[in-house]
């Protein structure tokens, strides 16, 4: 199985091809869509044997839709490839011959997990509809649910869209630049069992408010609409401007026993059961008696705030600047006081905080963007030289080359893949780096 869910096979020129709904062990008959020089791609229209573990998909457009890689897979299967494919990458980009390598954790259920949906709109005037993209393109395929979104999400789809068609509201063609509605986001609350909607329009259109007034007024499970101002010819999906509508704009989570804000636009990660596996091993890596921790990508403040119980002194680094708003609210909301947050790029902080602070950090915590770390960083935390890294990763390949551009100062200590993305081909990971291995690590319950 390949990185992003295809099937592995080879031509009879001994090329690589990667195949499209394809699985470990099958024999299958494929059309190849695409030639390169070192592989090709293919779609398996055809399947001659079948694996032990192929399953029929819950989901009615799995072979159409782009967000899920492995509805057709037995999950224990999947979490086997995720687990392997952290090794892997540790094997060979990092080049560590024997990682220390947790099982990974998985989830009971994996369906039904994702508190934040993203859906573009498709179809005319009056028969609008709600989709998402079709594998590899920009092309809205209708949907009534979402197989991965929690309850509360799939609720309000056709809600939404009965209302939208009934102000005649016009989706956006990006072809043509003509519409009005091009998506459609949605949050919730699993501590308050509420919601937000973002519309996401090309243009104003008075219809825009009274569809959120009857939406805030019919849903009471909305806390509140917003609308987002995009009207570029792009494939980003939100503009610059975003504005209440109605209702309120924000509603609150719960992670580990602390509370968090969450905004339209807000980052928050989208599985609240497995965000609290993946932080309670970040936390819970901290060593006992550290004084400082500084967290280097601090995003919202989630990770900070969870390690001030821990720590005289947290200080978060953060390089965009609605982020550290959001931050310090929720510094705020939990009565954090030995939180800082601070707006900056870690390369150029680092060496800052080095030369000037009175007591370095005692474990610093990396939760950086699927690109990994900047080689900058990597030198500045090859320099400053502290105890203990703790690495949160959302891509084993990024993972592992850091921790090959660390290892002549960091020692590998362990490394536990989480699934935080279920039937995806995504894997998160956190690592523990250590200057000296001898340094314990405290559980949390």
């Amino acid at each position: 199985m390949g990185q992003h869910g295809e099937g592995v096979a080879r031509d009879d020129e001994g090329r690589v091809v990667f195949v499209a709904g394809a699985l470990p062990g099958e024999d299958v008959e494929a059309v190849v869509t695409e030639v390169r020089k070192n592989f090709s791609r293919a779609q398996a229209i055809k399947c001659l044997y079948s694996s032990p573990a192929r399953i029929t998909p819950g989901c009615p457009i799995f072979d159409q839709c782009g967000g899920c890689a492995f509805q057709h897979w037995e999950y224990r299967e999947e979490l086997a490839y995720k687990e392997d494919r952290v090794r892997q990458a540790l094997l060979r980009v990092a080049e560590m011959p024997n990682p220390t390598l947790d099982p990974i954790v998985g989830m009971e259920d994996p369906h039904g997990y994702r508190n934040k949906g993203q859906f573009p709109w498709g179809g005319v005037p009056g028969q609008a509809f709600l989709g998402l993209y079709a594998r590899g393109t920009h092309r809205a395929v209708a949907i009534q649910q979402c197989d991965i979104q929690d309850a509360q999400i799939n609720g309000v789809l056709l809600p939404v869209m009965d209302m939208a068609n009934a102000l005649v509201l016009p989706p956006y063609d990006e072809v043509t630049g003509h519409g009005i509605l091009r998506h459609l986001l949605l949050r919730s609350s699993d501590r308050e069992q509420r919601m937000l909607a973002l519309l996401v329009v090309s243009r104003w259109d008075d219809r825009l408010q009274q569809l959120a007034d009857g939406l805030v007024e019919e849903l009471p499970q909305l806390a509140g609409v917003g609308v987002n101002f995009n009207g570029a010819p792009t494939n980003r999906v939100l503009g610059s401007e975003t504005r209440l509508l109605a209702g309120q704009p924000n509603i609150h989570e719960e992670i580990l026993g602390k509370s968090f804000v969450v905004s339209f636009e807000s980052f928050f990660q989208i599985n609240p059961m497995q965000v609290e596996t993946l932080y309670r091993l970040a936390i819970g890596a901290i060593p006992k008696r550290t004084r400082v921790v500084w967290d280097l990508y601090a995003g919202v403040g989630t990770l900070a705030i969870l390690a001030s119980e821990h720590a005289a002194r947290v200080k978060g680094l953060e390089v965009n600047r609605q982020a550290v708003l959001d931050a310090n609210a929720n510094i705020a909301e939990n009565g954090a006081t030995n939180v800082v947050m601070v707006l900056g790029q870690a390369e150029k902080i680092i060496p800052q905080w080095a030369a000037h602070d009175q007591e370095m950090p005692g474990a610093v915590i990396l939760d950086p963007p699927r690109a990994g770390l900047f080689p900058d960083v990597i030198n500045a935390l090859n320099k400053v030289h502290v105890n203990r890294l703790i690495y949160v990763s959302c891509n084993p390949d990024t993972l592992a080359r850091d921790i090959g551009l660390l290892k002549q100062h960091y020692q590998l200590t362990r490394v536990t893949p989480v699934d935080m993305f279920p039937r995806t081909d995504h894997v998160e990971a956190v690592a523990i780096l250590d200057a000296s291995s001898a340094v314990g690590i405290r559980g949390m319950g």
